[in-house]
């Protein structure tokens, strides 16, 4: 809130939360005018509204103010007027909107994608506003049905009248049981008008959406036309002889659940043979002893038929889930005889269902994350390695350093964040070495004991016949110390951390089974902790991307979500296993290296920073970071030629015969990127080395998230020191190649 003087539209008044929101002073306020607080290309219409008389808003509207860090806000201004201290004055009171804008914004895409899918989709999808009982349906309700969508779009009432009457009473209290007892789903089977007045067998599904009082206001689903399926199932109970042929499990059972009827398909999917079946009660033999999944025969009396999945077990033990159609069968009086069951084993379905969730959210976080990495790593090189500068000579002054160092460690922090969520959604550049894991383990002892609490124990297990594994050994490291960061917090009071290392071969029947991971070769390193565990609603959220237990601020809640990144960019797998009150148990699983491979040190050795005189082309599109690091290079002795494009690049290894390095960046816009730069340099200087510098490559110079053979990359950001050690180690490599 604010007061402002009408003539000079100077401040005269400002409140505490405009000085925090804003970030000025009250002193700089007051020395302030309503202009200053709006973007520039906003000043002319201000202006005309002054000329004209009429900046006062009686009514609530929205305008775009600056921050004083620069950033840009929208707020709803309220203006009144009124005498300040005998001047003509506004009273303002401002609402900053920014958040909400967005999120309409994000509302109206959200719908004008869930119109477009409507449209495409093979099933008739409906959307019903329970508030306005207002009812939306796609075009498929006139290819399926044959009813116009446009007559339809008006109430609940279309849809009750096209019900069948004897299914409808029954459809709206399932419906309304849904909606009291605040259920996500609801699902149902009935018949329904078509426009010609024949009836078609549907199953219809909606997901409900409450307000936050719990009231139900929109509820969304799908109508699936099964006539046909439903036709076929009534004749296969006639058709005994052709069941065998099915790949489905067709079961029939009586109201007992004795096994009257098991085809070919059913042994196949479950193991026992048709004479091992037949006569056993349904229950032990698919259920064992939990008896509340024949739930399902109770619904069948009752409706004369059901669909949904059951969770059952083979022969061998093992759990499959099923899609189960059940009918129920009568006898020659019309009696409740048996019950048909058509089961179709939809177990690896939904392990790949839920791999593309997964991926789905792993492209969001991928998206987001390249959207941000590469600028945000540009202001972060600027601002790490001007800040390592500032504190290298601002030595004797204390208090300075100290503020330069403060900033050092808030951008190593930032970096941090990108790097992680870059790992997570598989956008960083590995360079995939043969390591030696024991051997890895072993330079990293010192750290893990170092910050591990002196309460809890920690005991390498390492097999004395370990292959090589294929892998980057510095994104390795980082994923075991985030693993054993974990575990050191999951042990407050101390424990045993034990990390093992073996060999593991897996099979393509184990590789269909984890849905997962491919099969092959792999080294698995084992962390294991004796600390509190999770429970199974934790444990199935342990890799989402921002999701943690712990208290505010104590963790970022990306640190097992870099951990499986990594490994999935790895070609290899994570899996975690965990109860409540007996630990936790992490294993990475990374692919084994191919024999003849030169084995790669875990640790590289620091470089010491060189000086050089060499002529450098520096091409980067980011006007502070190209200052930045010309700067830095003039400073180590190199001579820069700058360029801001790839173009402008191109032109200047045409001109200029002696340049003995090209340092350009990646993700350029417009014209050439870095990867097509390197391509046109080597066509005019084959023997020129190249180093590529980015945040984010965008798969621009990285082949499956690892980095192409005989590309130098300096990762985003980067300190002087980094920088000049790359730098000297490809020219002396150059000269090294020369003088063989």
């Amino acid at each position: 809130m604010w007061v402002y003087d009408t003539e000079t539209l100077r401040f005269l008044m400002v409140n505490n939360a405009a000085v925090a929101h804003y970030g000025y002073s009250r002193e700089d306020f007051l020395k302030m005018t309503i202009r200053d607080i709006r973007p520039r290309e906003d000043l002319p219409d201000l202006l005309e509204s002054v000329a004209k008389g009429c900046l006062g808003v009686e009514q609530p509207s929205v305008f775009r103010h600056c921050l004083k860090d620069g950033g840009i806000i929208f707020v709803e201004i309220s203006s009144h007027a009124f005498d300040f201290e005998g001047r003509s004055a506004r009273l303002i009171m401002a609402l900053d909107v920014t958040q909400r804008l967005a999120a309409e914004q994000k509302i109206r895409e959200s719908e004008e994608l869930f119109r477009a899918v409507s449209n495409v989709t093979a099933d008739v999808i409906w959307d019903w506003n329970i508030v306005t009982d207002t009812m939306w349906w796609s075009e498929g309700l006139k290819v399926v049905f044959g009813h116009s969508p446009e007559e339809s779009r008006r109430n609940f009432e279309f849809w009750k009248t096209h019900v069948h009457p004897d299914d409808l009473e029954r459809v709206l209290r399932s419906t309304q049981s849904a909606l009291d007892s605040r259920e996500q789903t609801w699902e149902d089977q009935y018949r329904f008008f078509r426009d010609d007045g024949s009836i078609a067998y549907v199953e219809d599904s909606g997901y409900i959406i409450y307000d936050r009082q719990g009231k139900p206001v929109r509820c969304v689903g799908g109508m699936t036309d099964v006539t046909a399926r439903k036709e076929a199932e009534d004749k296969l109970a006639h058709q005994a002889a052709l069941l065998d042929m099915a790949r489905d499990a067709i079961v029939v059972h009586g109201i007992d659940h004795r096994i009257l009827f098991w085809n070919k398909g059913a042994e196949r999917i479950y193991g026992w043979t048709a004479e091992e079946a037949l006569g056993r009660s349904v229950g032990p033999l698919l259920y064992g002893d939990d008896f509340n999944s024949l739930a399902y025969a109770a619904a069948v009396v009752d409706t004369g038929e059901w669909t949904g999945e059951i969770a059952q077990r083979r022969r061998d033990g093992s759990c499959i889930t099923v899609e189960a159609r059940c009918s129920l069968m009568r006898d020659s009086t019309a009696s409740p005889h048996s019950i048909l069951s058509i089961n179709s084993d939809i177990t690896r379905r939904l392990a790949i269902e839920e791999q593309l969730r997964q991926a789905q959210k792993l492209e969001a976080v991928g998206r987001l994350t390249g959207g941000i990495a590469h600028d945000f790593n540009n202001l972060l090189t600027v601002i790490l390695g001007n800040a390592e500068v500032l504190a290298e000579r601002l030595s004797e002054d204390k208090s300075l350093r100290h503020l330069a160092e403060m900033t050092s460690a808030a951008a190593q922090r930032g970096a941090d964040l990108v790097h992680r969520l870059l790992a997570f959604a598989r956008r960083q550049a590995l360079k995939p070495q043969v390591v030696d894991l024991n051997s890895l383990l072993k330079d990293m002892d010192g750290l893990l004991r170092r910050a591990l609490s002196a309460e809890i124990e920690i005991e390498f297990i390492q097999s004395a016949d370990l292959w090589n594994a294929l892998v980057d050994p510095s994104g390795l490291e980082t994923a075991i110390l985030n693993l054993c960061l974990n575990a050191r917090d999951a042990m407050p009071r101390g424990g045993q951390l034990t990390i093992e290392t073996g060999n593991l071969s897996l099979n393509q029947d184990y590789a269909h089974c984890g849905a997962e991971i491919a099969p092959g070769q792999y080294v698995v390193v084992t962390i294991s902790d004796t600390g509190i565990g999770m429970q199974p609603q934790i444990l199935a959220r342990a890799f989402e991307p921002f999701f943690t237990t712990k208290e505010t601020g104590k963790g970022s809640g990306l640190g097992l979500s870099m951990v499986f990144g990594f490994a999935k960019q790895s070609n290899g797998h994570v899996k975690i296993y965990s109860e409540p009150g007996r630990g936790t148990t992490v294993k990475i699983y990374l692919p084994r290296a191919v024999r003849g491979e030169e084995e790669t040190r875990s640790r590289p050795e620091k470089a010491v920073v060189p000086q050089g005189t060499e002529k450098i082309l520096l091409v980067e599109d980011n006007g502070l970071v190209l200052s930045y690091v010309a700067a830095q290079l003039e400073n180590f002795g190199y001579r820069i030629i700058a360029a801001g494009n790839g173009q402008e690049a191109s032109d200047i290894l045409r001109e200029v015969s002696d340049i003995d390095l090209l340092f350009t960046d990646v993700i350029m816009p417009g014209g050439l990127n870095g990867g097509q730069l390197a391509e046109e340099a080597r066509r005019i200087r084959p023997e020129i080395p190249i180093l590529f510098t980015s945040g984010y490559t965008e798969d621009v110079i990285t082949h499956q998230g690892g980095l192409d053979p005989g590309l130098h990359l300096l990762k985003k950001p980067y300190r002087p020191r980094e920088l000049a050690a790359k730098i000297r180690l490809i020219l002396d490599g150059k000269r090294g190649q020369e003088s063989l």
